[in-house]
């Protein structure tokens, strides 16, 4: 079993509960490394800790409702999870996306990297 591919596989049914659980919501944050680099789908580069913490709080914040599906590949050790998503905005507003994650880990498993790209 690929620790990496299941760590990501976790990242995303985690994902389907932070909304609501804000134990699920530090689970995710623990996922990833003091180092850590994340790049969200609108810009929004979290560089620290405190702003990792904060970008997830505020994503969950504004997603209330969230189903993924996700597809992990692994390509001459390089980590990429297609997936696709449907949810309900804070306002009420209903959305479907689709898109891929870029991962990087350390020698300990978290995660130092994360792209989230949207695409058509």
């Amino acid at each position: 079993m690929d620790k990496k591919a299941e760590i990501i596989r976790r990242y995303f049914q985690l994902s389907d509960l932070a909304s609501h659980d804000e134990h699920a919501r530090d689970q995710i944050i623990a996922l990833f490394a003091s180092t850590a680099v994340v790049q969200g789908a609108n810009g929004v580069m979290a560089d620290t800790p405190v702003k990792i913490a904060s970008f997830f709080t505020h994503f969950f914040e504004d997603n209330q409702e969230l189903h993924h599906l996700c597809r992990v590949n692994v390509t001459d050790g390089d980590y990429q999870a297609e997936w696709a998503v449907a949810g309900r905005k804070s306002s009420g507003q209903l959305f479907a996306f689709h898109g891929f994650d870029t991962y990087q880990f350390d020698s300990d498993n978290q995660i130092t990297y994360l792209q989230v790209e949207i695409r058509d």
